[in-house]
């Protein structure tokens, strides 16, 4: 394999105001790139402090991405952008398939018409086998298998440079729509809460699942940019699985109230299974963070977001 150093250094994001988003533009901003935000043209502008600028576009609108890509020649895409919800997908499959595979047909079709400008796409560990699409579990994974197998299709067809990087579940600071997401903000207002909070319910203590810190991610997102190969898909883990019940246990040591759990009683969900990591370990990434120290950030981000929301002075940490 070739590898590609990278000389010119704008960047477009897509999905910039998300979760992850957030990270990427801090961490190429950090790395001087000239970080260039693409949010949805719909609502109030989001702040993305680590950009240059920010664009607003349409992604799942081909002549305005055409637009868009025409006029700023990046050197370089992460593509993040999508509809990352399974319950929204049974509700609107149509929607899932334009916002995961139509708007990556339209930002890969941009890019190859700008030479050089490689494009890494972010998908899913929950699509199905391209040999079985058919058997995807839901349409939001039917329609990220599409979108890999779009991006392997745009390299073969055109020789796009164009990777694929399909990463577990993300944690860290930040307004996560994931698990932990959820419990960060549930523990948080669970200890400010004067009078109570519900309990947050965990349906099995037994499933188990890969969890990463987003920077981690976007640092192994940096990577691929400059050193993936074109047409590849790259999973990326921690290489560690947790039961929910570990899960529990570090959220229960590190908050400042005991937390009020529900936990059920029925049989756990089946677990994914390990993937093989090496391709993205063979260029030299690794994880850096301890899970413990993604979900203490986490919590301190929120606490902090929380007391100055309030007018309050910053969190000093427990």
């Amino acid at each position: 394999m070739d590898v590609v150093v990278m000389t010119a250094r704008r960047i477009l994001i897509t999905g910039a105001a998300g979760f992850t988003g957030l990270h990427a533009c801090r961490k190429f901003a950090s790395s001087d790139w000239e970080v260039v935000a693409a949010v949805s043209p719909r609502g109030a502008l989001p702040v993305v402090p680590q950009a240059a600028y920010t664009e607003r576009c349409e992604l799942t609108d081909g002549a305005a991405v055409a637009e868009m890509m025409r006029r700023l020649k990046p050197d370089a895409v992460l593509h993040l952008a999508g509809r990352n919800a399974v319950d929204v997908s049974w509700k609107t499959p149509s929607s899932s398939l334009a916002a995961n595979l139509m708007s990556t047909a339209y930002v890969l079709d941009g890019a190859r018409a700008i030479d050089g400008c490689r494009v890494l796409v972010a998908g899913s560990m929950l699509q199905a086998s391209e040999a079985a699409l058919s058997e995807a579990a839901h349409p939001y994974g039917f329609s990220k298998t599409l979108q890999t197998a779009a991006a392997k299709a745009w390299h073969r067809w055109y020789g796009l440079p164009v990777m694929i990087v399909e990463p577990s579940n993300l944690i860290g600071p930040g307004n996560s729509g994931g698990l932990c997401g959820k419990i960060v903000r549930w523990a948080v207002a669970a200890e400010q809460s004067e009078g109570g909070a519900p309990p947050f319910r965990l349906s099995s203590l037994d499933e188990s699942r890969d969890f990463m810190d987003v920077r981690d991610a976007v640092a192994a997102y940096e990577l691929l940019l400059g050193e993936g190969e074109p047409g590849r898909s790259y999973a990326i883990e921690s290489g560690r699985f947790r039961t929910l019940a570990e899960v529990k246990s570090v959220f229960d040591e590190l908050a400042t109230k005991k937390l009020p759990w529900e936990l059920g009683e029925g049989a756990a969900l089946p677990s994914p299974r390990p993937r093989d990591c090496s391709a993205i370990r063979a260029l030299g990434w690794s994880p850096k963070r301890t899970f413990r120290q993604s979900i203490l950030d986490a919590l301190e981000g929120e606490r902090e977001r929380n007391r100055m929301e309030r007018g309050g002075s910053p969190f000093s940490g427990p």
